[in-house]
């Protein structure tokens, strides 16, 4: 298949808003989520000591003047000339080599830097790949958090079933089997830490999002869809009552293009807003 095949099969969220995209900026993004897609296939798919030596060789392939893996070949290829692109790549690799087996992170500042290795790195790669500013690496950096910290809640019980809890200790104190058992305090603990996680993730949308105007027009109405259809899952998980054994929540395809309609439109009008505001001043 190719990238923007496989982008447009795996990535329900972000692919329908990337069809905004010139092409040749799409077949980029499409390029980037395929890397980023294979390392987390070898963290889970292929997993444990295997998988984790299979990324550590990633990782150091990535350093070499002259990289023997596919992978880092692609990568070298893609961030030619965009270093905070390539780092932020062997940042990515370097998380996701240590999330091969079980998992049971400890607090908030553990679950942190784990959100911002495999997410908010994306979204320094993106910035990376669309030569924006480094100061507004930050702020795209929050918007993978945030997206991050919504498919946490969404998968808890998947996650718990294969022996990871990426709920903070801290906030859920309970065994991954404790929550696949479903005993009442593991149940009653994982909903506090959802409702907990989905309101840091509000706040990381906030800053996210209010960078946006740093992006290229298009871009900026690809990640602001993609944006509202994460916060959507967010809000099915809060009005089902959270409920962490119910299930991945998947937001109705007639429901996506709704919400891409309106973040579409919200940014729009936001542009022509401050565009009329300048105007009068300058006026």
């Amino acid at each position: 298949m190719k990238p923007e095949e496989i982008m447009a099969y795996h990535a329900r969220s972000f692919s329908p808003g990337a069809r905004l995209l010139p092409r040749h900026d799409r077949r980029r993004v499409a390029r980037l989520y395929v890397l980023c897609r294979t390392v987390d296939d070898i963290a889970d798919e292929i997993g444990g000591s295997v998988g984790q030596r299979q990324l550590q060789d990633l990782q150091r392939d990535l350093s070499s003047d002259n990289p023997q893996d596919e992978l880092a070949r692609d990568a070298r290829d893609l961030f030619r000339g965009r270093p905070a692109g390539h780092k932020a790549f062997a940042q990515l690799v370097d998380t996701a080599a240590h999330d091969t087996g079980a998992v049971s992170i400890q607090d908030m500042p553990a679950l942190d830097a784990y959100c911002m290795g495999v997410a908010g790195t994306v979204g320094i790669m993106i910035c990376s790949i669309f030569d924006v500013d480094a100061v507004h690496h930050q702020k795209a950096a929050d918007l993978g958090k945030a997206m991050q910290l919504t498919n946490i809640c969404r998968d808890v019980r998947e996650d718990a079933a294969n022996g990871r809890r990426y709920l903070p200790f801290t906030l859920c104190p309970h065994s991954p089997d404790d929550i696949v058992a479903g005993t009442p305090d593991a149940i009653a603990a994982a909903e506090y830490a959802m409702a907990d996680l989905l309101d840091r993730a509000d706040e990381l949308y906030l800053s996210g999002l209010s960078g946006l105007g740093a992006v290229p027009l298009r871009l900026r109405l690809a990640v602001a869809s993609a944006a509202a259809m994460y916060q959507a899952i967010g809000t099915r998980l809060r009005t089902r009552g959270y409920h962490p054994l119910g299930g991945r929540e998947i937001v109705p395809r007639e429901h996506k293009a709704m919400l891409a309609i309106r973040a579409i439109a919200s940014e729009l009008t936001q542009m022509r807003n401050r565009h009329d505001g300048s105007n009068r001043v300058q006026a």
